[in-house]
């Protein structure tokens, strides 16, 4: 159950993911500038930033790093690596035996 619940988590996450993909690629028809797109539009007018080349480089910039990590901590910790077992140093094996006792 806990590996389908993992699952679903994955596509949901990712989807979310291609999801702002798309906004940040897209272009508005709303647009009057060939290049903007739908996430820029969108965060413009939240924020009443200026209609400037440099700021909406920056914006796409920390998307797409934001994209990245997120899906590079999705399949890191959704899908964990087996871990290998590690030997504990007091069981191994002595280099040299040690001498039988003479009683």
């Amino acid at each position: 159950m806990q590996r389908a619940l993992r699952m679903v988590l994955v596509v949901v996450v990712v989807g979310l993911v291609l999801h702002a993909a798309d906004l940040a690629t897209r272009d508005c028809r709303i647009a009057p500038y060939v290049y903007n797109d739908c996430m820029w539009m969108a965060l413009r007018a939240r924020l009443g930033l200026p209609a400037n080349r440099f700021l909406r480089m920056a914006a796409l910039e920390c998307v797409g790093t934001l994209l990245a990590s997120t899906l590079y901590l999705t399949f890191r910790y959704v899908w964990p690596h087996r871990k290998r077992t590690a030997i504990p140093a007091d069981s191994s094996p002595d280099s040299a035996p040690t001498p039988p006792a003479n009683y």
